[in-house]
């Protein structure tokens, strides 16, 4: 609403309207000082309310009846004249003194971010909770969309790059320390006893030493000694392969089983000999290149790819389907999306456990200025930084809205953001010219008529 207007144009008729009167009552009555004076005033501010519509009017088209005159028409419609100029000034003026880059960084530095961000979020317990929804659906969304394989390639370069300088002899000289004589060593030798006992009472290992048993006798019998004895022996069943089996088998458990116990002296020996081999692997720098050399070999080799997806798999299956699971609030039906890899008291401790972290995240920025320093820096700097990419477009997206304005849109934007002021200055016209029309008439009536005759020259 111009209110501005309908006061200037109405100022305009009523200065006519006036003028009128005052004229016909100067014909029909005769004239007075009080009524010149009254007719020199508002004729004055009839002058400077006319020549201040036109001066306004001019400047988004032609007046009425001005384009017969040539000289005063050059002068009107400025703004659609002159659009190009006035383009490039108005984005000159709000890029590089509105809102300019200095300005605006001024203004933002002013400004305590971080403070106001977590007092409005601290006051608006509705919001925060909302905004901790917020994340947790945020980070949901972007762990189902992440790609698995993906993170699977770039977790396993990364193992294998932090694998790769770690000089494995180090450790093995802490498990030498360490393992050999601890409990755990005690109970490994011993199971790997137990399996190797078992292994050897296999019914295909007691075949598989007939065989042997047999193909040592056929050595032995291209002989001919051997031969007449191996074939007296057996004539009076003093010798068979079974016998030569079972007598193998017999010997090799009671060696490994004597191995379980700790005193045993070949199990000393043993032990003994591990150690001193693993000793080598710390101070024999031939053994240490060979280890270095198979630890790059194996790492090379070796894919982790796809054990790596698959768990990266399952735990973007298990979170993403328990938030689901819980906004359902389908907590009676267990089933629903078990899939044996969590309990579903899991499911719900993984959801705690963010909102519990948010939290702890939250009161360690709130409480420790530090921390709410910091956040207002990498704030402030994230503005900067988008200011410092962006600013340079503000100018040009200026000229490109007021470009795609037409003549009548860009006078009628003109006037939606300016009008009013404008036509206040008809107003002012109109007072000013009054205000100067009555000082005039003063001035040549007082001077002229009263002063300038009494003056002897």
């Amino acid at each position: 609403m111009m209110k501005n207007k309908k006061i200037a144009d109405l100022s305009v008729a009523l200065l006519i309207s006036l003028v009128i009167i005052i004229n016909l009552v100067k014909i029909n009555f005769g004239s007075t000082v009080y009524l010149e004076t009254l007719s020199f005033i508002i004729e004055a501010a009839l002058v400077g309310a006319i020549a201040d519509w036109f001066a306004i009017t001019a400047l988004f088209k032609e007046p009425f009846l001005v384009g017969k005159i040539p000289i005063i028409a050059s002068h009107t419609a400025i703004i659609s004249k002159n659009r190009i100029i006035i383009v490039n000034a108005v984005a000159n003026m709000v890029q590089n003194e509105l809102l300019s880059e200095k300005i605006l960084k001024n203004k933002i530095e002013e400004i305590n971010i971080a403070d106001r961000l977590i007092e409005f979020i601290d006051k608006n317990i509705k919001i925060k909770s909302q905004l901790y929804e917020k994340l947790i659906d945020f980070f949901i969304e972007k762990l189902v969309n992440i790609d698995s394989l993906k993170l699977a390639l770039s977790l396993e370069s990364d193992l294998k790059q932090k694998i790769e300088p770690i000089e494995i002899s180090v450790y093995i000289d802490k498990a030498i320390t360490f393992g050999v004589q601890s409990d755990e060593f005690k109970e490994i030798f011993n199971i790997i006893l137990d399996n190797v006992i078992e292994y050897i009472n296999r019914e295909e290992t007691i075949e598989i030493l007939n065989v042997f048993a047999n193909e040592i006798l056929k050595k032995e019998s291209n002989n001919i000694f051997m031969k007449k004895i191996i074939g007296i022996l057996e004539s009076v069943n003093a010798i068979n392969t079974s016998d030569i089996t079972r007598s193998i088998l017999k010997q090799a458990n009671n060696l490994l089983i004597n191995l379980k116990d700790e005193d045993d002296v070949l199990r000393v020996e043993i032990i003994e000999q591990i150690r001193q081999l693993l000793e080598k692997a710390t101070t024999d720098d031939y053994v240490k290149s060979d280890i270095n050399e198979w630890k790059i070999r194996i790492i090379k080799e070796i894919s982790l790819k796809g054990y790596l997806n698959i768990i990266i798999q399952n735990v973007i299956a298990i979170i993403s389907e328990k938030q689901v699971y819980l906004n359902n609030n389908y907590l009676n039906d267990s089933d629903k999306f078990e899939k044996g890899l969590l309990a579903k008291q899991d499911v719900i401790s993984i959801i705690s456990w963010i909102r519990t972290e948010l939290q702890k995240s939250f009161n360690n920025i709130k409480n420790d200025s530090n921390n709410k320093k910091t956040m207002d820096d990498f704030i402030k700097k994230s503005i900067f930084k988008f200011i410092e990419s962006k600013y340079q477009n503000v100018g040009d997206i200026v000229k490109q809205v007021l470009n795609n304005m037409d003549d009548n849109s860009l006078n009628n934007f003109v006037i939606k953001k300016a009008g009013n002021e404008l036509h206040g200055i008809r107003i002012n016209g109109c007072v000013v010219g009054a205000l100067f029309g009555g000082f005039v008439f003063a001035l040549t009536h007082l001077i002229y008529d009263f002063i300038l005759p009494n003056i002897k020259f």
